[in-house]
């Protein structure tokens, strides 16, 4: 019988396809081997990028920076995130919280453990919660349209529909008040006094503390309290005639008469104010501190001056206005364009200078030290604490109102090219959609470039340490005191652990 060979294309298959399999197991355990754990750095901006912050905690961004959280090693409850510019969930060190929704309309902040909560959506709606220790609470509630709801401390609940009917107390200036269908009827409590409103603004009626008043209005009306003022009209708004100040005895108290629009006159001792075709023309004089005061026709030209503990005033509007009295000296030129102030409070002194809507700027002293902001649009922005060390630069600036943290916070990251942020001993730097990343502190100066090249600089032992990634962690460099060596590839790169070396790069910069 005759015998035939093996066909040396089967023996040719199977050879291939173990071969194949082979190679399969071996770059499948490669892979495994160079994938980067959830312990290591990545970044693949602007789709994913996790990093190790300066000065410590853990920030992951995707999609550009539209999704973003920063956390503390360990510590989940105080992570900070946001989907920017819809959503933000923020936590400080003392544990109070701030969501931010549509911002900067909506809101939500919890304070003191809980015990203090405000959420609100303006001007739609508003909720605030107060609490204390004893377990003790009240809150409130306001919506359009002109919905009041509330509950107060002893339990007792409070509800309003303006203009259908309601109860309310302690709101806006009221004491208590409730009222019917307003204007047809209300009722108001005030200082311990009451005063009730029929057909609103047409009759009213107050009693208590300080004597009645009353009014018919157009006709007739007295707003009367008794060693404060005494303030009558007649055929509204035609005839006024008031005494006002009267704490001060009738000698200082104020007497003044209007016959609207022509003419009117106040008299307070010596001093003497005269108006014409009010509000426009006025004068007063006081010769007693020489104080005087000049409108003509207001509000465009105004003057006043002459007392050193009196306000002096200058205006001729738009052209330019000057201001200087409690603690407030202004300078406007072509209002609302430019203008230059300087503030005095009990604890800080701070001078602003503003050319709309090109430049803002101004700068505080107080305890602390010296703070400043400057703002150039629509190119940078920049704010500097000297107390703290802490500088703050990002370009370009298209925000053009003055500094809104909550608005740059969750729009700038659109269209800022570059942001760096120093404070002390610490730098972090951002680009454009995350696409550059800079972290350094006293530990390490990691610097990356998305894909391309990552670098990190420590030192170990007393000795500097240079680590290199390239190509999204495929090639990975040490040098260091050992000498040069390759480190395992680690995709999508560059691998960093989380967890930086605590050890001083001063003087890395020498030796970049």
């Amino acid at each position: 019988m005759e015998q035939r060979e093996p066909h040396k294309s089967d023996g040719s298959r199977a050879g291939v396809a173990r071969r194949t399999n082979v190679a399969l197991v071996v770059v499948a355990s490669l892979a495994c081997g160079a994938c980067t754990s959830n312990q290591n750095e990545v970044h693949v901006a602007p789709l994913f990028t996790r990093v190790s912050s300066a000065g410590g905690g853990i920030e992951t961004e995707a999609l550009g920076g539209a999704l973003i959280s920063r956390r503390r090693p360990g510590d989940f409850a105080r992570t900070s995130w946001a989907f920017r510019p819809l959503y933000s969930h923020a936590v400080e060190d003392s544990g109070d919280r701030t969501d931010w929704f549509l911002p900067p309309f909506g809101s939500y902040k919890i304070r003191d453990e809980g015990r203090d909560k405000v959420w609100q959506l303006l001007p739609i709606a508003r909720y605030a919660y107060d609490g204390d220790a004893d377990g003790q609470y009240q809150w409130s509630f306001l919506s359009l349209p002109g919905i009041y709801w509330s509950r107060r401390r002893d339990g007792t609940v409070l509800r309003a529909w303006f203009p259908f009917g309601g109860v309310v107390r302690d709101f806006l200036s009221v004491d208590y008040g409730w009222f019917v269908l307003f204007p047809l009827y209300a009722h108001v409590e005030r200082y311990g006094r009451t005063s009730r409103h029929v057909l609103f603004p047409f009759f009213k009626k107050t009693s208590g503390p300080g004597g009645p008043s009353w009014r018919v209005w157009p006709i007739v009306g007295r707003n009367h309290w008794e060693g404060h003022y005494d303030r009558w009209f007649f055929l509204w708004p035609f005839f006024h005639v008031q005494r006002n100040g009267l704490l001060r005895g009738e000698e200082n108290a104020q007497r003044s008469f209007l016959f609207w629009p022509f003419f009117g006159i106040s008299k307070r001792g010596p001093a003497r104010s005269y108006t014409a075709l009010w509000p426009f023309f006025g004068y007063t004089t006081d010769p007693d501190t020489g104080f005087w005061a000049w409108d003509g026709p207001w509000p465009l030209v105004v003057f006043q001056g002459g007392d050193p503990d009196r306000a002096v005033r200058g205006r001729i509007w738009p052209f330019y206005s000057y201001y200087r009295g409690d603690g407030l000296e202004s300078r406007y030129y072509l209002w609302p364009f430019f203008n230059q102030r300087k503030e005095s409070y009990p604890d800080a002194d701070k001078e602003r200078a503003y050319l709309l809507p090109f430049w803002h700027s101004w700068d505080r002293v107080d305890a602390d030290g010296h703070s400043s902001w400057r703002k150039l649009w629509p190119a940078y922005r920049v704010y500097r604490e000297q107390g703290r060390d802490h500088t703050f630069f990002a370009f370009p600036a298209l925000n053009p109102l003055w500094r809104t943290p909550i608005i740059d916070d969750h729009y700038a990251w659109m269209y800022e090219l570059f942001t760096t942020e120093r404070t002390a001993d610490r730098i972090r730097e951002r680009s454009w959609l995350g696409l550059w990343r800079r972290e350094r502190d006293r530990d390490e100066d990691r610097r990356s470039l998305a894909g391309v090249w990552a670098g990190r600089a420590y030192t170990q032992g007393g000795e500097r340490v240079v680590e290199s990634s390239w190509l999204f962690g495929l090639i990975r460099t040490r040098r260091g005191p050992h000498g040069f060596r390759f480190l395992h590839p680690s995709v999508p790169g560059p691998g960093w652990p989380l967890e930086r070396t605590p050890n001083s790069i001063e003087g890395l910069e020498q030796n970049p």
